[in-house]
């Protein structure tokens, strides 16, 4: 097969990539506190939507978010890939207060993000040997 061929005549070969579009994004994230007090799950996804809810308003507020796993301060989180771009620049940008009555401030910090759920379980470049 020569270079100068047409694309379509090099695409009828044995083997094909397929890229399928992912129906969900994933993120570990960090919430980054003044406050030493531990929160609950449901209220982690709490300060989260509530954060959506500021930065993007009543559609970032009705975004779905799944909270995949949870180990205080950390947390790993799935939303729709098509508003994965919105969901990161609203927990990257917006710093809020915390709600526990000291008003301590905070924010969230996104340590990786993936189409996988692979991707941001575990880091590669962190070895345990």
């Amino acid at each position: 097969m020569e270079i100068d061929q047409p694309l379509a005549a090099r695409a009828e070969g044995p083997f094909r990539t397929t890229i399928s579009k992912q129906p969900f994004y994933y993120f570990a994230i960090t919430l980054v506190t003044g406050s030493s007090v531990p929160i609950s799950a449901s209220q982690y996804r709490e300060y989260l939507l509530m954060v959506l809810n500021q930065w993007l308003g009543a559609i970032g507020g009705g975004m779905p978010v799944e909270l995949m796993d949870y180990d205080y301060p950390r947390a790993t989180i799935r939303v729709p890939y098509d508003s994965h771009k919105a969901a990161w620049q609203a927990m990257t940008v917006n710093p809020f207060k915390l709600l526990d009555g000291a008003g301590a401030s905070a924010h969230f910090q996104v340590v990786r993000g993936s189409a996988f759920s692979m991707g941001v379980a575990t880091s590669s470049r962190s070895s345990q040997a």
